[in-house]
């Protein structure tokens, strides 16, 4: 990639870049012949979230069970509805905060959204960080959760090429 559309953490950005890289991406998806392309979004609900879902055929909403992650995950997902693009929810640290991982595994159910999974607090995410591994690389509970999750995506894919 030229330096000029390079996209560091904590940078500002803006939906021409995430465009541009997201397009790139693509570009060396179709020419390795890769069955997906899964790209990390921005958080929130900006101009960058806009053009992270753009014409997916998924959007994989991972939220924390605070009241801002529930209101950002809605705002998404309505967003993505707008567009017709299908999400689906993943918790992440569901168990700091079980009352807030209820109200958002409620919101699924009552907006047909489907809930792949549910990851654990867990310091081995950390660890495994510290050492420039995956979490699914280190291993742990976030692991199995991150497993669990992957396999139900799987399944909704599976779904989608039925129809």
């Amino acid at each position: 990639l030229r330096s000029d559309i390079l996209l560091f953490i904590h940078e500002e950005n803006s939906g021409k870049l995430v465009t541009t890289v997201k397009t790139k991406a693509i570009e060396l998806g179709e020419k390795s012949a890769v069955e997906w392309v899964i790209m990390d979004g921005a958080p929130g609900i900006g101009c960058p979230v806009i053009a992270s879902i753009a014409g997916v055929d998924l959007a994989v909403i991972v939220t924390e069970p605070t009241l801002s992650g529930l209101h950002d995950a809605a705002r998404v997902s309505e967003t993505a509805a707008h567009f017709k693009i299908p999400v689906a929810f993943i918790i992440n640290k569901f168990d700091l905060n079980p009352e807030m991982t209820v109200r958002i595994e409620n919101y699924c159910r009552e907006n047909r959204i489907p809930l792949l999974g549910k990851v654990g607090f867990d310091r081995n995410v950390v660890q495994a960080m510290v050492q420039g591994r995956t979490a699914v690389e280190y291993g742990g509970q976030a692991k199995e959760n991150i497993e669990a999750a992957w396999m139900e995506l799987n399944k909704i894919i599976k779904q989608g090429d039925k129809r």
